[in-house]
This record gives structure tokens, sequence and C-alpha cells, in this order.
């Protein structure tokens, strides 16, 4: 992108959303670490990584309400400055003191420094369109970009992490995060103009208004039934049932890390086309298409009988990356500006709970079956919502004759 007086805010809250994201992934990888080289349990451990997971559910009702009262501009600013804040909390109260450290100041201070990410992440999400307008670039070619680069962040975050525990260690992998979060709150402020901001008066105070809205507008209530699907299931499939797949069948724990490489690699080469793909077919064959394609790999994977294989059924699962940046210039295009952030809260918090849902479920299944089996079911329940969709709850009519 041209950097001119005009696309200059956009570019600079993208740059903020990349390296927001990928500060967010770094400590993904550095909590579990740090928590467990001073506490040496699995348990606590574990309670802290839900502590850092919870608060994608909260920013729904808190969040979204915060930036429609007070504006996205603020909120983001003072999100990236508490988010600086509180990760420099944990590694400071471990330094303090050391081992004796209890489990609930633990939980307390990571649920502290994960709730603000969301909000963050959220008030730069409803800046978009506005801004794409303002720099007179078409929506679709900015997401195709904000897209790719959430799927390189979630790819090269975790390496990232890796790397400075390694190189630097892990009290100062923080620290560095914590100065990521800082820059982003100050590359937003230079170049994102603050507008005059107003709470809007006649907006519905439930804190529900959000959810009723995704269900109430056909386009956004068929990305909603199927991203608690989709949710459910890739959830589930990556987090659980892929390391299950390399462990228990294969005895290869190497190839969970390929194979997820293999898929994020794919996923944002395929969000990098979504622009090209716009022009090309409508939003159903993309959205449906992506479902399609990810239900297919996940089955696939579940079916073949070699390691190379597997990473290519995940590389293939990749693909759907598209359906990213489509779903998000849907949201900015169907959602009002008076509750922009309660909507594009409420979608990923309800895909966040039946994520949660899936690994319970997939955890069950997998007690008393096959992964294989676990797998087949899952994928199918994929394909199966992408036929339906396709057929019930089209997104459009047809969006070619809108492609120049």
């Amino acid at each position: 992108m041209i950097i001119r007086p005009s696309t200059l805010p956009i570019t600079g809250l993208i740059s903020a959303e990349f390296l927001s994201l990928l500060g967010n992934q770094v400590a993904a990888i550095a909590l579990p670490v740090l928590v467990m080289l001073y506490t040496h349990s699995p348990l606590i451990t574990g309670i802290a990584v839900a502590g850092n997971a919870i608060p994608f559910v909260i920013a729904a009702f808190i969040g979204g309400k915060a930036i429609d009262k007070f504006g996205p501009w603020p909120v983001s600013v003072a999100a990236d400055l508490l988010s600086c804040i509180s990760v420099l909390a944990l590694p400071l109260a471990f330094i303090i003191y050391s081992e004796n450290i209890s489990a609930t100041l633990i939980f307390i201070l990571v649920f502290t420094g994960a709730l603000f990410d969301p909000t963050g992440v959220i008030a730069r999400h409803t800046l978009v369109a506005g801004l794409a307008r303002f720099a007179g670039k078409r929506l679709d070619k900015v997401n195709t970009l904000r897209g790719g680069l959430e799927n390189a962040a979630d790819f090269i975050g975790p390496a990232i992490g890796a790397g400075l525990i390694a190189l630097i260690g892990i009290n100062k992998t923080f620290f560095a995060n914590a100065v990521s979060f800082m820059l982003c709150a100050i590359i937003f402020v230079i170049t994102v103009p603050r507008k005059q901001n107003r709470s809007y008066k006649n907006s519905d105070n439930n804190i529900l208004s959000g959810v009723r809205f995704l269900f109430s507008d056909a386009k956004l209530r068929a990305l909603t039934f199927s991203g608690m699907i989709s949710g459910l299931v890739i959830s589930s499939f990556l987090g659980l049932l892929l390391p299950v797949l390399a462990i228990q069948r294969f005895s290869n724990n190497a190839l969970y890390g390929i194979s997820i490489s293999a898929f994020g690699i794919s996923s944002t080469l395929s969000a990098f086309s979504f622009s090209k793909l716009n022009k090309l077919y409508s939003h159903s064959f993309i959205y449906y298409g992506g479902l399609f394609i990810i239900g297919s790999g996940i089955v696939l994977s579940g079916v073949v009988a070699s390691q190379y294989a597997v990473v290519a059924s995940l590389a293939l699962a990749g693909l759907a990356g598209a359906g990213n940046p489509l779903e998000q210039t849907i949201l900015q295009e169907q959602t009002p500006k008076m509750f922009a952030g309660q909507v594009f809260a409420a979608l990923p918090a309800i895909r966040f709970a039946a994520g949660s849902v899936g690994l319970f479920l997939t955890g069950l299944l997998t007690e008393f079956y096959s992964v294989n089996i676990v797998l087949i079911l899952s994928g199918s329940l994929l394909i199966i919502t992408a036929v339906s969709g396709w057929f019930i709850a089209p997104l459009e009519e047809n969006n070619l004759k809108n492609k120049k």
C-alpha cells in the first residue's frame, strides 16, 4: 500500500494491529513456560492458560459496550497501554514472590492481562471501514491485507516467542512483549486521527444487544450459526485431535508442529488472495467453499496412512483462510456504527464459547473412539454445514455483477 496522507491512518492502524497480534501470540507461548518454570505445576499452568482465554467471552459484553460508549480510538489506546502494564506485572510478581506466589494471584494477573487484548482488537476493527473510505481503498482489499497479516501473526508469533525465550530468557521476553504493546499504542496515536467521540444515547443498553443483532440480520445470522460449528470443530481439531493423532498414531511429536506450520502458511496465502477471489466469486462460494475445504482436510487427516499425507491434509485445510477477511468485510458492511463494538465482539465470543464446548466434547469422544473416527466425524460436520449453508443461508444472491 502506497503511503499518502489519506492512506497513513489505515496503514498505521494495520501496522499497530499486526504488532498487537504478534504480542498476543508471543505472550501465548511465553505464559505457560513462565508459570511452569516457577511453579513446576501442570495444574497451575492449566489454570493460568484458562485465565488467558476467558476474557475473550467477557469482551463481548463489557469491551464492546465500552467501545460504543466512549469511542474506539480512546479504548484502543487504553487497551494497549493497560496490556503493556499488565504484561509487566506477571514476571515482576514472580521475581518478587519467587516460588511462593499463589495460584490465585497468578490467575488474577493473567486474567487481567488478557482482559484488554480482545477489546483493543475489536476497537480497531470498528475503525477499518471509515479509514478505508478515507483512503479511497476498497474494503475487501484492506481486509485482505489485515486477514493475511493476522494469519501471519498466528504463524510467526509463536516462533518469535520461542526464539526470544531461547535467546534472552523468559522474563526478558515478557518485557519485550510489553514494549510491543507500547509501540502499538504509539503508532496508533501518531497515525490515526482522533475524531470527536460521543456515546450513542439511543443505542440499546442491553449487554446482549450485539448478540441480538447478529441473529436479526440474515447474513450475520448465517455467519453466526456456521461460525459456532466451525469454532467447535476447528478449535478441537487444532488444539486436541491433531496432537493426539501425531502422538498416538504416528508417535511423532514433531508432526504436530510441522502440520500446524503447513496449515498456517496455507491459510496466510489464502487470506492474502481474498480480494482477487472476491472479484471472481460470490461470498457464498468463498465462505461455504472454505468450510467445505477445511472439513475435507480434517476428514483426510483421519483417513490417510502416512505422515506426509497428514501434512498435505493440513495444507489443504488451510486454504479456507480467505473466509476470515470475508467475514470481517460482511460484518463491517452490515453493522450500524452505533453498536459496532458490541456486534464485532459478540461473534468471536460465540465462536470461542463453541470452541470450548468442542474441546470438551471431542476429548470425551476420543476417550471412547479412535482419533481417526472422531476426525472423520468432525470434518463431516463441517462439510454438512457448508452444503446446508449454501442452500439454506446464502450470503448474497450474486456478487459477481458488482465486481469490476
